[in-house]
């Protein structure tokens, strides 16, 4: 289990405990103040900061190495996530009381889209988006709330992931969960942080992926559709002409999406604690 387990999960996986979600959490005021500008504090300045490192890291890498640690320490406090394949967040959204479907920060802030494909969630009477300021998005139609019964929710949700989608959980003041999201790695901050510049603010999913290679034919959708470069290829075995594909455990953040588009059904998720290789790697 990744370290919030540890620290917040009180012996299962920190996002399924209804602790984390709490209103007398929710009701903390440091924690009120810090969602009330969420987007104008964490996302805007988060976009121009991310691309200020992006450009330092092209032009001298090393210098990134000094400040690494401090970042993504300073993240798990503050606003940090987890890559979640699709059975966990049917699991959440089967426990939650309210999702309210929300513009994500990540295009506005990036490219000034709107796109509604994070979820806010609550597991009390009211939510942690009630105190969100919307009015940076400048529009009347984008900051309207869109409220939606668990199903409504689960069934786009699981849409967005066919789509090729990454669902990942969100702290706002850890451990508190608020949040989950539906991103892929040319909108996403945080997998712009994690994957682009090694400067991790989301864990990996308790899962990782596996390939039967005696249904894999070699067609290579996965590896399309993967964001985190962890599909490779194997030898091919008993002088067969189809090289198959392989995980490459590093690389693999365990969120399902190249199961989704596999035509022979070859790919499933395992637990990363029982992996030889992968059990260590958040």
């Amino acid at each position: 289990m990744c370290e919030f387990c540890t620290q917040h999960g009180e012996g299962k996986e920190w996002y399924l405990n209804v602790k984390n979600y709490s209103q007398e959490l929710l009701h903390d005021p440091g924690r009120i103040a810090m969602i009330k500008n969420f987007y104008r504090e964490m996302v805007d300045q988060g976009n121009n900061k991310l691309t200020r490192m992006e450009k330092i890291s092209q032009r001298n890498p090393r210098m990134l190495d000094k400040i690494r640690g401090a970042y993504t320490a300073q993240m798990k406090s503050v606003h940090f996530g987890q890559v979640l394949p699709w059975e966990d967040v049917r699991k959440i959204l089967s426990l939650c009381n309210t999702a309210v479907r929300l513009p994500c920060g990540c295009r506005w802030a990036s490219a000034r889209e709107e796109k509604r494909v994070c979820f806010g969630i609550s597991f009390g009477t009211t939510g942690w988006f009630e105190d969100l300021d919307t009015d940076y998005f400048g529009s009347p139609d984008v900051v309207r709330f869109d409220y939606l019964e668990r199903e409504q929710a689960a069934d786009i949700i699981r849409d967005l992931g066919r789509q090729g989608m990454i669902h990942s959980i969100w702290t706002f003041q850890t451990p508190f969960i608020g949040a989950i999201c539906n991103c892929d790695l040319k909108s996403c901050l945080a997998m712009r942080s994690t994957v682009g510049l090694g400067m991790p603010t989301m864990f990996r999913a308790e899962k990782i992926a596996a390939i039967e290679r005696d249904k894999c034919t070699g067609c290579r959708e996965c590896l399309a559709r993967c964001h985190f470069n962890a599909i490779g290829f194997s030898e091919p075995e008993n002088g067969s002409r189809i090289i198959p594909s392989a995980v490459i455990p590093e690389n693999c953040f365990g969120c399902g999406a190249c199961r989704s588009v596999c035509p022979e059904k070859a790919i499933h998720l395992e637990d990363r604690a029982a992996h030889p290789s992968a059990s260590t790697i958040w």
